[in-house]
């Protein structure tokens, strides 16, 4: 997957994370006459409302960070699955566009109105209603998000905006029964300070090709701005927590610096593997969600020592470790701070 490296090129060229613009909106006035003025920059304020539903208040953030460049972050405290930062910007004729990245049906559509948004916000199966008005300047951006374009679909790169201080950096390796929660969980990371690159879902899994991914991703990370690089790890789900446990147990293995393991069935290689890793000191923390979670927990604790192992079970979440919400599905108890906390121990 070497195409993972070309994102240095294109940083080079376009800029630091910069999001997509509509061509009517991507220069300012100054920098072409005659053209429609750019997204009003500021921070508003309001609620989206369904019937019969109680309001959610939310947060629509609208940042120039560089000439030719707009941000936009919407946040959603009482629903922080539903917070995301657009990879793309439309603006024209006063209408807003915003689409959350690996999301589809979370879009945000708007129409200005003096110091008011107002439209309609499309989260997932259900549409509400959306009326925001401006409240001042914007706040500072949580995070950024870039496309990384592959030969085999898109990785998406989560880097938090703060890089003063060196933090974790992670791949995510979703299977298809994860891969719509990937970008809910590299958004809770990023706000967490953690760098995530989230890799395109498959079931297709075997050692040496997510070690193959794994590596060229490891690479990436290690050039992002913010990573400590003697943190670089994995987080892969279902069949590819197994293969890559078995990718990391090989004597060539990549130069990860931990293992979170999601949902891992344990087959004899598998479960092989996970000794491996125990014997060599690699990090795992494991995390199952599902039907399945208190035995699958069980087994895998098994493969690693123990009770003492670092293997946690969310009865109440799925096999993506979300919980049924209103309005839509949200992070299981107790997470993302298990997470985090664990990657900030190592």
């Amino acid at each position: 997957m070497p195409d993972l490296m070309r994102l240095r090129m294109r940083r080079a060229a376009t800029g630091l994370l910069g999001l997509a613009l509509a061509a009517a909106a991507c220069q300012s006035p100054s920098d072409r006459a005659g053209s429609p003025a750019p997204p009003p920059v500021g921070h508003y304020a309001g609620s989206l409302s369904r019937p019969g539903r109680p309001e959610l208040r939310v947060a629509l953030d609208i940042r120039h960070p560089s000439p030719g460049h707009y941000e936009a972050e919407l946040t959603v405290p009482a629903a922080p699955a539903l917070s995301f930062v657009a990879d793309t910007v439309i603006f024209a004729q006063n209408q807003l566009r915003l689409a959350r990245p690996l999301r589809p049906g979370q879009t945000l559509a708007l129409t200005l109105e003096g110091d008011f948004w107002r439209g309609t916000a499309g989260l997932d199966s259900a549409t509400a209603t959306a009326v925001l008005l401006k409240r001042g300047g914007p706040l500072p951006s949580t995070y950024r998000v870039e496309e990384v374009p592959q030969a085999e679909g898109s990785a998406w790169l989560y880097a938090p905006a703060d890089v003063g201080m060196a933090g974790p950096a992670l791949a995510l390796l979703p299977d298809s029964a994860t891969g719509a929660a990937a970008p809910i969980w590299a958004d809770a990371l990023a706000r967490e300070g953690i760098i995530v690159l989230v890799l395109p879902a498959t079931n297709t899994a075997s050692p040496e090709a997510d070690a193959t991914q794994l590596l060229a991703a490891l690479r990436l990370l290690r050039n992002t701005a913010g990573a400590d690089t003697a943190h670089l790890g994995a987080w892969a789900a279902g069949p590819r927590a197994a293969a890559l446990a078995q990718a990391l147990a090989a004597p060539a293995a990549p130069r990860a610096a931990y293992l979170i393991a999601q949902n891992a069935p344990l087959d004899a290689a598998a479960r092989a593997a996970f000794r491996q890793l125990k014997g060599r000191k690699l990090p795992v923390l494991g995390l199952c969600g599902g039907p399945a979670a208190a035995p699958q927990a069980a087994a895998l604790r098994g493969a690693l020592g123990g009770r003492s192992a670092a293997v946690r079970a969310y009865r109440t979440a799925g096999a993506d470790l979300l919980v049924p919400g209103e309005p839509s599905r949200q992070l299981g108890p107790g997470l993302p701070a298990d997470v985090v906390q664990w990657l900030r121990s190592r």
